[in-house]
């Protein structure tokens, strides 16, 4: 790929670090020397900010990239050798379905080269950008954002209901999950009508009271997208949702950290920050944060597989009177973490997916996990 065709490099000159950070210590030093010696296909994760917001609800987040820069340089390095770049900024199209086009051939590119892409926006819609990289295989997407950006019967393409073009035209999507919606900004009509799209959804209080519980959705998606307005407006002021309860700066990180573990997790999407809304800048500073978090969880990443390495796990099986066959599950003896077999009678295979110790000890109850039945539900659509 000719990358002078779609990006613009990053010009290091213009982010001064803070007199409180040691420089040689910091991310900015790391990516300015990488930039100089590491190929982008060497690379193990690369940073593109896309300034881009044409289609968003409220305009000014195609100023965020750099704004997050700023503060992203001057953190913490991670680790001395970590082999990531930042590519510079998309060059924007003529129009915004132009930009979604051009962000897809960037990450479908990525993607073949087994690298993964941090997006820094912009308006959430490029999310659309994003998901077409995937047009040639299945994939399950997570977002985390305050209501769902679903209008069904919506024509033209905007930040807040980005997902009904997602949902309605790109027939390889897996699965969804939507992760700390809240229930006043989102009806149940809406809930019910994304249902046939294989959309799980998790309110804010069910992530908040047990954050754990989330790692199994980021360990088995393939793309996450972030929106700033996910977090509560007194810790996030940059944004034009302005809702009094949302997540807190510490489980945004969190949750982040989180997706960045994530085994298959090949895009992750930052957006709608609008620094014109920000007060001395607090939201750029935690979405530096957030993405810097993401970025932790990616480098200290353990990779685990029970079918490739079954003498790493433990096995548990559990006859079950509702199913013809035992249900499975394994558990790593490294990490802790645990998997479910799902048998797909249509096809006469075996599919091994992220879960919980929740669902375990669920079914040793003698209890289906409401996770075993989702999985089956979409492996029965798709059979259709």
């Amino acid at each position: 790929m000719n990358f002078e065709y779609y990006l613009d490099p990053v010009d290091f000159s213009g982010y001064a670090i803070p007199k409180w950070a040691q420089k040689k210590y910091t991310l900015g030093t790391l990516l300015e020397k990488n930039s100089q010696k590491l190929a982008p296909e060497k690379a193990k994760i690369v940073l593109i900010g896309v300034e881009e917001d044409r289609n968003a609800v409220s305009p000014g987040s195609s100023l965020a990239p750099d704004r997050i820069r700023e503060h992203l340089y001057s953190l913490n390095r991670i680790a001395p050798r970590f082999k990531m770049l930042d590519l510079g900024n998309l060059k924007v199209g003529k129009t915004a379905s132009d930009t979604y086009f051009a962000l897809k051939d960037v990450c479908q590119y990525f993607i073949e080269q087994g690298v993964t892409i941090v997006v820094i926006g912009g308006s959430q819609d490029l999310t659309i950008g994003t998901t077409k990289a995937f047009e040639d295989q299945y994939y399950n997407m997570v977002s985390i954002d305050p209501k769902l950006d679903y209008q069904k019967g919506s024509k033209t393409v905007d930040s807040e209901n980005y997902l009904t073009f997602i949902f309605e035209k790109q027939r390889n999507l897996f699965s969804h999950t939507l992760l700390g919606y809240q229930n006043y900004y989102t009806d149940a009509v809406e809930l019910n009508q994304v249902t046939d799209f294989n959309s799980d959804t998790k309110r804010l209080g069910q992530v908040r009271y047990n954050m754990s519980e989330i790692e199994p959705y980021m360990r088995g998606t393939d793309l996450i997208s972030f929106d700033l307005n996910a977090v509560r407006q007194i810790e996030a002021p940059g944004q034009y949702f302005g809702s009094p309860n949302g997540f807190y700066a510490e489980e945004a990180c969190q949750i982040a950290h989180y997706a960045g573990m994530a085994d298959q997790l090949k895009v992750a999407g930052f957006f709608n920050l609008i620094p014109n809304l920000d007060h001395q800048q607090l939201s750029a500073k935690l979405m530096a944060q957030i993405i810097w978090h993401f970025l932790e969880g990616f480098h200290f990443k353990v990779t685990e597989d029970p079918e490739k390495h079954p003498s790493e796990f433990s096995e548990y099986i559990i006859e079950m009177d509702d199913v013809d066959l035992p249900l499975t599950f394994y558990q790593s003896r490294k990490t802790g973490r645990w998997w479910m077999k799902i048998y797909n009678q249509n096809d006469d295979t075996d599919h091994i997916v992220p879960c919980s110790q929740d669902d375990y000890d669920q079914a040793a109850r003698y209890e289906i996990p409401d996770r075993w039945w989702r999985n089956i539900r979409k492996l029965n659509a798709l059979a259709k």
